[in-house]
């Protein structure tokens, strides 16, 4: 219990705080994308939230923010960077579908 109330206690960086943003935002924005896609006949290759929650932004609005608390908590923030990286790409990859072959 003392390492939790550490880890809480201890002050976050700006620059933690602002790719916690962005991940979380990339999540939201993918959930967007996937919806947009799905309409036009595409489908959902996330073998995980796919076939569940479609492009629910609110269900993966609340995963990713749980992943971030996770992370923060446990003091892996430095795996946000790759992570949000990674989102990007999948950003936009959704989005040259959602462009090109709607």
């Amino acid at each position: 219990m003392a390492r939790l109330k550490w880890a809480v206690a201890e002050p976050v960086l700006s620059r933690t705080i602002l790719l916690c943003v962005v991940f979380i935002g990339l999540n939201i924005l993918d959930a967007w994308l996937s919806g947009l896609a799905l309409g036009t006949g595409h489908y959902e290759l996330n073998p995980f939230l796919g076939t569940r929650f479609g492009s629910n932004m609110l269900v993966k609005g609340l995963i990713s923010a749980g992943i971030v608390a996770a992370l923060v908590l446990l003091k892996r923030d430095r795996l946000l960077k790759p992570l949000s990286l990674g989102m990007s790409l999948i950003c936009t990859w959704n989005c040259v579908v959602v462009l090109l072959w709607s």
